[in-house]
Parts: C-alpha cells; sequence; structure tokens
C-alpha cells in the first residue's frame, strides 16, 4: 500500500511504500536548498514515519541533486534579526539530530551533490547510498560560514581526525566513488543503479524484526558514550525484551519451519 502527504509545506514530501517511509525534498529548482520550512518538513516526516507501521526511512532529495545546502540567495534577500539567525541554526541542528536519532533506520539517497546542509543531513544518516560521480562537500570555511550537523564529530569517526580536518579545513570536494572508498558513505554506484541499490538495502532492512532494529539504532547512537561493560550491559537487557516478544517466537519458528519470519513489531 502506497501513501502520500504532503506534510503541510511544499517543500518536503512524505509518502510510505510497505514498509518504507520516504522523505523527499521537494525544491527542485532550488537544487533542495535548505528553509526554515524544508528542516521543519524533514522533522515533521520522520515523526510520522514513527506513527505509520514503516520499519526503514529513506531521505533523497526531488530533481537533480540530494541537497547543495543553504538557500544563500534567500539569506541574501532577507534581514534576519539575531533570534531569527540563532533559530535558523538550530533548527538546522535539530533537523540533523533528529536524523541521527530517530528509531528507526535511515538511508541517504544522494545524487548529484551533497553540499554544506545537504551533506550535514546525508552524514547524520545511517547509511548513505550515492552516485559515484555525485559530489559531497562542506564548503562552509571557503565562503566565511561554519558547519553544522556534529560534523567535525561524525566525519572524524568514519575517517579519522586527521582526514576530517582535511576534508573540512581544505573544503575539499569528495565524488561518491572517492567518498565510498574512504568510508565516508556505504556504498557508491552509477547513478542509473542508483535506485536499485536503494530498494535492495531497505527491502533487506526492513524485512528484519522491528524491536531489535530499533534497540541496534538506540546503542549504536550511545557507543562513545559508555564503556564496553555499558554496552554489554544495555546488549543483554535488549536481547531479554527482545525473548518476551511475539517476533522471537516467529523468528524461532521461521528458522524451524525453514521459511521467511513474518514479523510485526510485537
Amino acid at each position: 500500500m502506497t501513501t502520500t502527504d504532503t506534510l503541510g509545506v511544499d517543500s518536503v514530501c512524505y509518502k510510505t511504500e510497505g514498509k518504507v517511509a520516504r522523505i523527499r525534498l521537494n525544491r527542485p529548482d532550488r537544487l533542495n536548498a535548505v528553509t526554515d520550512e524544508l528542516y521543519e518538513g524533514i522533522k515533521n516526516g520522520l515523526k510520522r514515519a514513527e506513527s505509520d507501521d514503516t520499519r526503514v526511512v529513506v531521505l533523497e532529495g526531488e530533481g537533480r541533486a540530494f541537497c547543495v545546502g543553504a538557500d544563500l540567495k534567500n539569506h541574501d534577500e532577507e534581514e534576519r534579526t539575531a533570534k531569527e539567525r540563532r533559530e535558523y541554526v538550530w533548527n538546522a541542528q535539530r533537523a540533523c539530530k533528529a536524523v541521527q536519532t530517530h528509531p528507526m533506520p535511515i538511508v541517504a539517497k544522494v545524487q548529484g551533490y551533497a553540499i554544506g546542509a545537504g551533506a550535514e543531513l546525508a552524514l547524520s544518516a545511517d547509511f548513505i547510498l550515492m552516485a559515484r560521480d555525485a559530489e559531497m562537500r562542506f564548503p562552509e570555511v571557503s565562503i566565511g560560514t561554519y558547519i553544522g550537523g556534529g560534523v567535525t564529530y561524525t566525519l572524524s569517526e568514519r575517517v579519522g581526525q586527521a582526514r576530517a580536518k582535511e576534508i573540512i579545513l581544505a573544503a575539499e570536494s569528495l565524488t561518491g566513488a572517492e567518498a565510498a572508498d574512504e568510508g565516508v558513505v556505504t556504498e557508491a554506484v552509477p547513478e542509473s543503479e542508483l535506485n536499485e541499490a536503494v530498494s535492495e538495502l531497505v527491502d533487506d532492512v526492513a524485512s528484519n524484526a522491528p524491536i531489535p532494529l530499533r534497540f541496534a539504532k538506540e546503542q549504536f547512537s550511545r557507543v562513545t558514550q559508555g564503556t564496553r561493560q555499558d554496552m554489554l550491559t544495555a546488549e543483554a537487557e535488549a536481547l531479554l525484551a527482545c525473548m518476551g516478544t511475539d517476533d522471537w517466537q516467529e523468528g524461532i519458528d521461521a528458522f524451524t519451519d525453514d521459511r521467511e519470519p513474518q514479523f510485526v513489531g510485537e
């Protein structure tokens, strides 16, 4: 079953396809450059995905780009007060955090460009599938502004601090192929194969039991905040919680019967 919702804004579309929720940035005439409304749409879409019967979220962009970052033309035309600037900045940070901490796995599908705030949104996802010739770049320091979305942390975690400094301080551009080789993104494929690659990944994830998926997502987000013993304890408690569910029994029955399990999230 497929359903579509505008989320009350024009710049973001929300659609469900079976167990998959799709949040699509919808400003193709501006290459999906971010605005306050777009950030609100993303957060609304993530909240909606939690209430719908979905198990994985795809974050994507309409048209030739995933997202080229801040709409600088819009910034130039608007005179913001100090309070409005602060709200805009924290709105962006909250949108990235909402992606990072969402209970369901999130896949960013990147074609064309993921620049600045667009790259920050993509890097917030659990998986990034990128076209091989697409471009990812954090150009902020080259235009007198600054990065966001926790990129100094996330990028350092993925490629090491020395390489992260080079990418950010030199405003270096990475193709999808380069980003995949360095571990910045999950996988890079020819753009003609991007839709298929995303579909294969989300189908694999969505076929799994939703309760342990949520436990895993939550615990991965806390890996650096605790000790090894903290993780051992959290895993044991999550396992015990799973053992009391219908899906636990369904998994055992399906294995015994040599069939695919039909998980319901209970």
